[in-house]
C-alpha cells in the first residue's frame, strides 16, 4: 500500500507529495533475513565497487566528503587543475527496469537460490494508493525497487554498478597523494572528478552512454560542476560540461553545493548558520510546547543535538556561532529545570547518571567531533582513504616545520604542540589536520588529552586521562570506536570534579552524584510529579529559596516558621517542627 505525505507547493501537484510505502511485516521480516546473507556474499565477492559507500557498513558521508575536500585543497595548495562534478539522478529508485536488475544480478553471478527468490518477490508485484476517498484498484509496478523493503539497498547498489565501472574503466581520475580517484558514489549521488577538461568530459560522456542504457536520466538542473586552476590568478574556471547533452551549472568561487549535507566548492563557508538557526527556532518551539520538562530535554537530545553533531564532523565550523547557539540552549535547559539562571551551567553538561541534562556543550561537541573524525579518517578500514588521510596528514606536518616529519612529529603536530618549529604558521592553507591540532590543544589544555605514536605496534593512539580515577586510556585503532564516549565521558567528569569543589552547590551534589540510582528519574521519569520535579534540581544545587541561602545583603537568616537561627534546607526537610507531620508521613511510609 502507498500512503501520499504531503511536502510542499500546490496541494493538487502530484509531485508535491512523496510516497511511502507500506509493506507487509510478514515479508519485511523475510527479507531482513535475505539482505545481511547477500550483502556478505557480494562484498566478500567483491562485487560491489569499493567507491560506493552507500547501504554499506561504513562512514560513507564523512569519507567521501574528506576526500573531496582534500582534492580541492590539494589542488590549492600545489597549484594545480582539478574538476569536480556533481551528478544528481532523476527518480533513480523508481526508474531502474526490473529486467536490468534481474540481468545484473545474473551477471554478478548471484547464486540461482537467491535469484529466483528476488524474482519471484518482483514479478507480478503492486500496490493501493491509500486516500481520504479510500484505496484505488491494485496497480502494478514495472520499473523501481520496491520502497521499505530491506533488499532494496543491496538491490540498487548491483543494479548500479555498471555504471561505476563504465566511468572508472579508463579514466584517468584526479592523482590524490599517489591513489587515483575517479568517482565517488553514495547510491545514486555521484562525484566526478579529474585533473583534465577532457578528461572529465569524457567520463560523463561515458556516464551518460551507460546510462540511456539503463533507462536513467540525469537532472541537469540539479547538477553542478567546478573547475579550479590554482596557477592562475583567477582560481576558479568558468568551463561548461555537459551530461546527457545538457549542460551542468559551473560554480563561481565561493559558490557551494551541498554534498551529502555539506557545503562543497572553492573557498565556500561551511558554518551552516542557517541550519543552527533552524536548531534553534525548533528549540523555541519545543520550549513553548505541551511537553513535560523532562520530555523536552528527550527531545533536545534525540532530535536537534544529532543534528548539529553531524555538520561538526564534516565541515569546518566557526565557533562564534556555536557559542552563541550554546548560551541560548543553555538557558532554556535551565528553565526546563527550574534553576536560576545565575546557578553553575555545569548540571547542564553533565550526563544523566551523575544527576545531569546530558546536553553537550557546543564547543565540546566541536572539538570532540574534528578529533574523533580525523582519528576515524586514519584508520580508517578503506585503504584508500586510511592512505589518503596519512599522506595528508604528513604533508600539513611538514609544511608546518619546514622538514619531512617522523611518526613522533605528526603526533606532536595532531596535539597541538607549539614548541620549536611547531609554533611557526608554515604558510598552510586550514585543513582538518589544523583544526585537530586547535581542537587537540584546546580540549587537552582541561582535560590532558594528547595524540601519541606507539613505536612498538607503528600505530597512532589517543591518550584520555582518567579524571576521577588513576591511569589513563590509550585509543587505539582497534578500540577506534570508543574514542568519542571517552572524550565525552572525560568531559562529563571535569564539570562534576568542578561543580562538586563549589562549596555552596557542591556539597549535595557530590553525594547525589555517586550512585546511578539517585539519578534514574532522568532518563526514565515514569513516576515524578512536576512539584517534585520544580524541587529537586533547586534542592541539589542548595538553590531553594530559603533565608539562608541567600548570600547577598543583610536578610534575616531565621526560620521564618520555627524562628530557628539558620534556614537551610536540612532543617526545613527534617527538623523544623511545624513539618513534622509531613516528614513522619515520609518515614512511616519508607
Amino acid at each position: 500500500m502507498t500512503v501520499l505525505v504531503y511536502k510542499k507547493g500546490e496541494w493538487d501537484d502530484p509531485s508535491n507529495w512523496r510516497p511511502i510505502s507500506l509493506c507487509s511485516t510478514m515479508y519485511k521480516l523475510y527479507a531482513s533475513c535475505l539482505a545481511p546473507r547477500i550483502t556478505e556474499w557480494l562484498v566478500h565477492g567483491g562485487a560491489i565497487s569499493s567507491t560506493q559507500k552507500g547501504f554499506m557498513s561504513c562512514e560513507g558521508c564523512y569519507e567521501h566528503n574528506f576526500v573531496l575536500q582534500t582534492i580541492i585543497e590539494t589542488a590549492r595548495r600545489a597549484r594545480r587543475q582539478c574538476m569536480v562534478a556533481w551528478l544528481d539522478l532523476a527518480n533513480a529508485f523508481g526508474s531502474m527496469l526490473h529486467h536490468h536488475i534481474f540481468a545484473m544480478l545474473q551477471e554478478f553471478g548471484m547464486p540461482e537460490n537467491f535469484l529466483r527468490v528476488i524474482q519471484e518477490i518482483y514479478e507480478g508485484c503492486s500496490t493501493t494508493i491509500r486516500s481520504v476517498e479510500g484505496e484505488t484498484a491494485e496497480i502494478p509496478i514495472r520499473s523501481g525497487v520496491k520502497q521499505g523493503c530491506p533488499l532494496s539497498p543491496i538491490i540498487f547498489n548491483l543494479a548500479m554498478e555498471p555504471l561505476l565501472q563504465a566511468i572508472s574503466k579508463g579514466a584517468d581520475g584526479f592523482n590524490l597523494h599517489g591513489e587515483r580517484v575517479s568517482v565517488l558514489a553514495y547510491a545514486d549521488d555521484l562525484v566526478l572528478t579529474a585533473d583534465d577538461p577532457e578528461n572529465l568530459q569524457r567520463m560523463l560522456d561515458a556516464t551518460s552512454r551507460v546510462a540511456d542504457w539503463m533507462g536513467l536520466r540525469f537532472n541537469a538542473k540539479k547538477c553542478a560542476s567546478l573547475h579550479t586552476d590554482g596557477s592562475k590568478r583567477d582560481s576558479v574556471q568558468a568551463t561548461e560540461f555537459q551530461i546527457q547533452g545538457e549542460p551542468i551549472i559551473p560554480l563561481a568561487e565561493g559558490q557551494a553545493y551541498r554534498q551529502l549535507g555539506t557545503p562543497m566548492g572553492f573557498r565556500v563557508r561551511q558554518t551552516p548558520e542557517d541550519t543552527i538557526q533552524e536548531i534553534l527556532q525548533d528549540a523555541a518551539k519545543i520550549d513553548t510546547s505541551l511537553l513535560a520538562p523532562w520530555q523536552k530535554i528527550n527531545a533536545l537530545n534525540t532530535f536537534l543535538i544529532p543534528r548539529i553533531s553531524f555538520f561538526l564532523r564534516g565541515s569546518a565550523v566557526a565557533k562564534v556561532p556555536l557559542n552563541k547557539a550554546d548560551k541560548i540552549i543553555q538557558q532554556l535547559v535551565k528553565k526546563w529545570l527550574f534553576l536560576p539562571q545565575r546557578d553553575s551551567n555545569e548540571l547542564v553538561y553533565i550526563a544523566h547518571r551523575h544527576g545531569g541534562a546530558n546536553v553537550p556543550c557546543m564547543g565540546d561537541l566541536y572539538d570532540i567531533a574534528v578529533i574523533t573524525h580525523a582519528f576515524r579518517l586514519l584508520t580508517c578500514p578503506d585503504a584508500m582513504v586510511r592512505s589518503i588521510a596519512a599522506k595528508a596528514l604528513h604533508d600539513a606536518t611538514q609544511k608546518r616545520i619546514s622538514r619531512a616529519p617522523s611518526s613522533q612529529d605528526t603526533a606532536s603536530f595532531l596535539s597541538g604542540s607549539l614548541d620549536g618549529k611547531f609554533g611557526r604558521d608554515g604558510g598552510d592553507i586550514a585543513s582538518l589536520w589544523s583544526y585537530a591540532h586547535n581542537a587537540t590543544r584546546h580540549l587537552g589544555k582541561r582535560i590532558g588529552c594528547r595524540w601519541e605514536w606507539c613505536e612498538e605496534r607503528q600505530e597512532l593512539g589517543v591518550l584520555v586521562p582518567q579524571i576521577r580515577s588513576e591511569g589513563n586510556t590509550i585509543v587505539t585503532p582497534s578500540t577506534r570506536g570508543l574514542l568519542e564516549r571517552i572524550l565525552k565521558a572525560a568531559t562529563h567528569s571535569l564539570y562534576i570534579e568542578a561543580l562538586k569543589r563549589k562549596l555552596d552547590q557542591g556539597k549535595a551534589f557530590e553525594l547525589t552524584s555517586k550512585w546511578d540510582a539517585s539519578n534514574h528519574f532522568l532518563a526514565g521519569v515514569g513516576f515524578t510529579r512536576f512539584a517534585d520535579w520544580r524541587f529537586i534540581h533547586r534542592a541539589r544545587l542548595n538553590c531553594v529559596p530559603l533565608n539562608r541561602a541567600v548570600c547577598h545583603g543583610n536578610r534575616d537568616k531565621h526560620c521564618r516558621k520555627c524562628g530557628y537561627s539558620n534556614e537551610i534546607l536540612p532543617h526545613v526537610l527534617c527538623s523544623c517542627k511545624p513539618h513534622s507531620r509531613a516528614w513522619q508521613l515520609r518515614h512511616n511510609a519508607i
